[in-house]
């Protein structure tokens, strides 16, 4: 039976008298504006029964589960279960069951309630008469949650797993593409534990543990409703790589592998603790430990052959140490309508690395000498960045920022030279003791966004960036040279750094043609750089032809961007959109350097240019309920300029330009649900690209063009409704060899993979269900001859357990 506003007024009133006086202004504003309310301009109710999974909570989830989700709710009213959104909020109960005209939310999302509206403007999309009648009716039917979603008390699942696969060729190029390794594995493929241990306090946990991948996440959180929380985890992945080099035809081998285990492990532990009371700051105490720990591959190939015939295909590897300590303090704040964020933050790093590359290989079985880097660094950084921002009007929003960041680090080099015994060879023995650094960092931010209309919106902002670096250390340039001469050369390095970098960009949206957005956007960047570098003997020290300079350059860039396009819809089965992007980069160096070989320094470009037109469209059709199809086309088109100094007898010209690049991408995607039991989706790509240099007489330097296709399909078919099939097929193919054997090393890609998997679920109870499946892999690489080929099979069987 639907009260009157006399009946309401009177209701609030009284339970209003039972409280605080702050809550008794709570209670006569919340009975003035049940007052003004007004069901004649409210949307009818949908004449349907409506499903709140299937009608309700879909609209929650796209327009209000930003503000009033379970992460600091707006005016503490949330709508992510039913007991706090009954509840209600600051403005009190926001949803009466059964009565929707007496229910304020709907007036709100309606957007009829004076001064409140929502989603506010600017924070999403308004809700259709449609959506706001399917509102009406949920609440008018008892506001229920749905049988669907009981509220339990204690809710578990796991799913245990174990696989076996089987390679036949490269094993290390299967472990880097796939990202799993041959032989047994299997683990939890996942597992979600959630407690509710107290009215307004929930326990969750949540990860899964795979292994010989490493790959562990574990995420735990502790919860208590306006009052704050505790979560912390732990994750763990493994990154593998291939220990091969390059490839070259003419020689035997033509290839070499590490025979290593090349892997990564990287992770992070991390913990949070938060503060969540009703009308104070929101702040948040933090910890995360980063870490990266193993062997990875590199590109520093070393030589193998001559001096004069040699070519860089010996492959190289590095070891890696690397931890960081970050402590964190975050405080946000809503008062007076002015949203307040600071974030602190403070960073210990430190890094161990070391690699062995090849300096000269000749009848193996191992390098004939080898440079042996070892690298150390470390730096403590702190930095602050606060954020504000404020709708001044109900059509004008407005945000600044402030970033300051400050790091103080020093580093060590030593380079050896041995040969295949570890002995000291012919080489650089280089070390650096006392390297510092120091970077100072000042970030200032402004945003506007401008809604004059309904069908008008016009953002614009400006930041500005100025930081200072200052680099200095003592260094032993020593080398060993033939007839065992060993010389000696100490020197004092210098480098200083000046950068102000300035950035505006804007964005116009109009809305005023049915069914079409039309858009602009643009940025642009200033950017100057000031460097001073230096490298000088120690007194008492000759200089060294080869390496002593003095340079100071002063660096200008200007850098444009702008994008304008459509989007449209004139009817329920099609849409269109396209846009047109274009890029420009102007560079200008003013180089003065003092070298004692005039040459043998590289500040020898004056100025450089980038220009880059794009050209995207996309078609989007539903001519059936059942299917879909997105068409796309993109194109991409730069050209390369620079000007250097003037090189004594080259015929090249100091102005030339240097090259272009150009790239075509065709896509199209298909999903048919033709009835209820089967689903099929499919996509393929096209594109063909091209970077083309400096025409020279060198037959090293050949264009890089080619080709990459790539297709996806995947299909699901329920047999009963219990039990589901499911298939899944992926492509891939480039184009990408380079034909220059006789010139240079040829250094493109070309390959071709497939990846096959099947799988059956059987649902055996409410509670338990099995996974089996069987994945094909198989992978060519005509480019390295064949080395780098594998096919796999695997098996995989998965048991998946609920409760309840």
């Amino acid at each position: 039976m639907r009260k009157s506003e006399k009946d309401w007024t009177k209701w609030v009133t009284h339970y209003a008298s039972r409280i605080t006086p702050a809550c008794l202004l709570w209670a006569f504003g919340s009975a003035v504006l049940a007052a003004e309310l007004d069901p004649s301009k409210l949307p009818p109710a949908a004449q349907l029964t409506v499903d709140f999974e299937k009608d309700v909570k879909p609209i929650f989830e796209k327009t209000c589960f930003r503000c009033h989700g379970p992460e600091r709710p707006k005016s503490r009213f949330r709508l992510d279960n039913r007991e706090s959104a009954l509840k209600g909020g600051d403005n009190g109960v926001d949803i009466v069951p059964g009565d929707s005209a007496q229910s304020p939310l709907v007036y709100y999302v309606a957007r009829v309630a004076e001064d409140i509206e929502m989603p506010p403007p600017g924070k999403g999309e308004p809700l259709t008469p449609v959506q706001v009648g399917l509102l009406r009716a949920w609440i008018d039917q008892g506001a229920q949650w749905g049988a669907t979603n009981p509220p339990t008390k204690f809710a578990f699942s796991a799913a245990p797993t174990l696989g076996f696969v089987a390679v036949d060729g490269d094993k290390h190029k299967f472990r880097e593409v796939e990202g799993i390794k041959e032989g047994f594995g299997g683990g939890v493929e996942s597992f979600a534990i959630e407690e509710k241990v107290g009215p307004d306090k929930t326990l969750s946990a949540e990860g899964h543990a795979l292994f010989p991948e490493n790959d562990v996440r574990v995420k735990m959180e502790l919860r208590k409703s306006d009052v704050g929380f505790v979560r912390g985890g732990f994750e763990e992945w493994r990154k593998y790589y291939d220990d091969t080099g390059g490839y070259y035809r003419p020689f035997s081998p033509p290839a070499f592998d590490l025979n290593r285990d090349l892997h990564l492990d990287i992770g992070r532990v991390w913990v949070d603790l938060g503060l969540t009371l009703p009308h104070l700051p929101q702040i948040v105490l933090g910890y995360e430990y980063q870490f990266k720990e193993g062997d990875k591959s590199t590109l520093e190939w070393g030589t193998v052959g001559s001096a004069t015939s040699g070519k860089n295909i010996y492959p190289a590897a590095e070891s890696i140490q690397e931890q960081t300590h970050i402590a964190k303090l975050d405080v946000t704040h809503d008062f007076l309508g002015v949203h307040l964020e600071d974030s602190a933050r403070v960073e210990l790093y430190e890094l161990r690395t070391r690699h062995d590359d090849a300096a000269s290989f000749s009848i193996g079985p191992t390098p004939d000498s080898v440079v042996r880097s070892s690298y150390e660094a470390s730096h403590v950084q702190g930095m602050n960045a606060f954020r504000l921002e404020r709708y001044l009007t109900d059509w004008w929003f407005v945000s600044a920022g402030y970033l300051y960041s400050k790091l103080e680090g020093d580093a060590s080099l030593d380079q050896i030279t041995i040969n295949a015994f570890g002995a000291p060879a012919i080489g650089t023995f280089w070390s650096a003791d006392t390297t510092t650094l120091k970077t100072e960092t000042h970030v200032v931010s402004l945003a506007n966004l401008l809604l004059p209309s309904r069908w008008l919106s016009v953002s614009a902002g400006v930041q500005s960036e100025w930081r200072r670096q200052e680099g200095f250390g003592n260094v032993n340039l020593n080398e060993s040279k033939p007839g065992d001469i060993f010389t000696l050369y100490p020197a004092v390095v210098q480098s200083d750094l000046d950068k102000q970098v300035t950035s505006e960009n804007f964005s116009i949206r109009f809305t005023r043609i049915p069914w079409t957005v039309l858009f602009a956007d643009g940025r642009f960047d200033q950017e100057s750089i000031g460097q001073f570098e230096q490298d000088a003997p120690q007194p008492g020290v000759p200089p060294d032809n080869s390496t002593t300079f003095l340079r100071n350059t002063d660096y200008t860039n200007d850098r444009r961007e702008i994008r304008g396009g459509f989007s449209t819809s004139p009817w329920k089965w099609a849409s269109l959109s396209a846009h047109y992007k274009r890029r420009d980069s102007d560079s200008d160096y003013d180089n003065h350097k003092i070298a004692l070989v005039p040459g043998g320094y590289s500040a020898f470009i004056r100025a450089r240019k980038l220009d880059t037109e794009e050209v995207e469209a996309k078609l989007a059709l539903r001519p059936f309920s059942w299917m879909r199809t997105t068409l796309t086309y993109q194109l991409v088109a730069t050209d390369y300029s620079t000007t250097t100094d003037p090189v004594p007898g080259a015929s090249a010209p100091s102005a030339l330009h240097a090259g272009n690049y150009d790239a075509h991408e065709y896509g199209i995607s298909t999903t048919v649900t033709p009835y209820s039991r089967l689903a099929v989706s499919g996509a393929f790509t096209y594109s063909d690209s091209r970077i083309l240099t400096l025409q020279t007489t060198d037959p090293s330097v050949v264009p890089y063009k080619g080709d990459v296709y790539a297709v996806t399909a995947s299909a699901t078919y329920a047999l009963n409704d219990a039990t589901d099939v499911r298939a899944a097929y992926s492509f891939s193919r480039a184009d990408y060899g380079q034909d220059n054997i006789v010139g240079g090393l040829p250094l493109g890609l070309s390959y071709t993979r497939h990846a096959l998997t099947l799988g059956l679920t059987r649902k055996v109870t409410n509670y338990l269900s099995t996974k089996l499946g069987y994945g094909f892999y198989q992978y060519r690489e005509p480019s390295a001859g064949g080395v780098n080929n594998y096919t796999a099979h695997g098996i995989f069987a998965t048991v998946v357990m609920r409760w309840p």
